[in-house]
């Protein structure tokens, strides 16, 4: 009974303060259309609901709500948009609520389905809302006339079923957060970041996330991720989440020091008995992290090898050049390397390695965890050492053969 107390709190008891609301924005020739489509129906039958205000062709995802943490809704917002590339929808028709809303249909790929069911999970216990953003039942539609049309709905929805049905297909670029009607923050799906109100109103940003779509289509790839290719002429090492300087760690996760300088020197040590300077490193995130701590541009003076630096969650990197993801080809093998798990791609249906996990869940993500396909390389499961990736790729086909022996049974 707890989520209906919860439910009805949300939704009968209002919060002070701005109202917020995340949609998605047309561009190009649909949001031409559908601008088109509002001011011929405005003009046509005097009905003036959605052209009181500017016009903004756009799609409701979630929403309007109010919240006592916007900043907290707008990180998850982020970390959930940062798992999807391309997100494509189609314009398909006209559709109608009653005779109160008519709109234009909207019908989703299961990208965008997903990713809307996704946002609200992420922030509905943040959120002051309306019920019908929590089911899996969204009706997905760009409203193209409402509030003033009930006297003529029957005028209105005969013309539009006379009208040419038109196809179009989109992708969705940015989901923006309106903080009163105005826009608070874009996070931009093409250039994978946030972008405050100035940077998202800013034309020549605009043209960069076009040039970064059509970049994408024209490459052909699934997902805008840099892709690397390694001989087994040399070695290539990967571990993840050294937390150096970061005294808690110890006690969080077990590690088997008495002090962060005796964490600091083993770690440091083991690293550079293991690695000559000529060996590649994947490092995944979190090299250091807590108050005080050294930077990672220190750390990696420090250190032996040709580091490829992903970056973590819990860290200042200083000047470090660093990635969000990459895909690297060894052998016959392809992997995603990235911190979280729980931010890869969503179809990426491939093995993954990571850090971040550490040893808390060794239930869900042990060293190999081949129903998953995932390889978590947290400093605390490889010994706090550096694990070739031949190594790995031995234990990665033991897992495997064995997971089918099993099913076999």
């Amino acid at each position: 009974m707890k989520w209906i107390f919860n439910l009805l709190k949300r939704t009968f008891s209002p919060l002070p303060g701005p109202n917020y609301l995340i949609e998605f924005r047309f561009h190009g020739f649909a949001r031409k259309y559908l601008k088109e489509t509002i001011f011929g129906l405005s003009k046509k039958f005097g009905v003036k609901g959605v052209t009181k205000k500017r016009v903004v062709p756009h799609v409701t995802l979630f929403g309007p709500f109010k919240t006592k943490n916007i900043k907290e809704v707008v990180r998850k917002i982020e970390r959930v948009s940062r798992r999807y590339d391309l997100v494509p929808f189609t314009l398909n028709g006209f559709g109608h609520f009653e005779n109160k809303v008519v709109f234009i249909n909207i019908k989703p790929s299961d990208e965008l389905k997903s990713l809307r069911k996704e946002l609200a999970n992420f922030i509905v216990d943040l959120t002051q809302t309306k019920g019908h953003d929590f089911g899996d039942n969204f009706d997905f539609h760009a409203t193209i006339a409402f509030k003033d049309i009930q006297a003529r709905f029957d005028e209105i929805w005969k013309y539009l079923q006379s009208m040419e049905q038109k196809s179009i297909s989109q992708h969705l670029l940015r989901i923006t957060i309106l903080e009163n009607g105005k826009i608070l923050y874009e996070y931009d799906l093409m250039q994978r970041k946030l972008l405050p109100r100035a940077e998202a109103k800013n034309k020549q940003n605009w043209k960069k996330t076009i040039s970064s779509l059509k970049s994408l289509l024209q490459s052909g790839k699934k997902w805008n991720i840099p892709e690397i290719s390694e001989t087994s002429d040399k070695k290539i090492f990967l571990i993840s989440d050294l937390h150096l300087d970061h005294t808690n760690i110890i006690k969080y996760c077990n590690r088997p020091f008495v002090s962060v300088e005796e964490m600091n020197q083993t770690i440091v040590n083991n690293w550079n008995k293991t690695v000559n300077d000529e060996d590649t490193v994947y490092f995944l995130g979190d090299m250091a992290f807590g108050r005080g701590s050294r930077k990672a541009s220190y750390w990696l003076t420090q250190l032996k090898g040709k580091i490829v630096f992903i970056e973590g969650n819990h860290e200042e990197i200083g000047k470090v050049p660093a990635r969000e993801r990459l895909i690297l080809k060894y052998k016959d093998k392809v992997f995603l390397l990235i911190h979280d798990p729980a931010l890869k791609p969503k179809n990426w249906s491939g093995w993954t390695i990571h850090g971040h996990k550490h040893n808390n869940d060794l239930k869900g993500h042990p060293l190999i965890n081949p129903k998953k396909k995932t390889v978590n390389v947290s400093a605390e499961l490889v010994n706090y050492t550096p694990i070739e990736l031949d190594v790995l790729l031995t234990k990665v086909e033991y897992a495997t053969a064995n997971k089918q022996a099993m099913q076999k049974l």
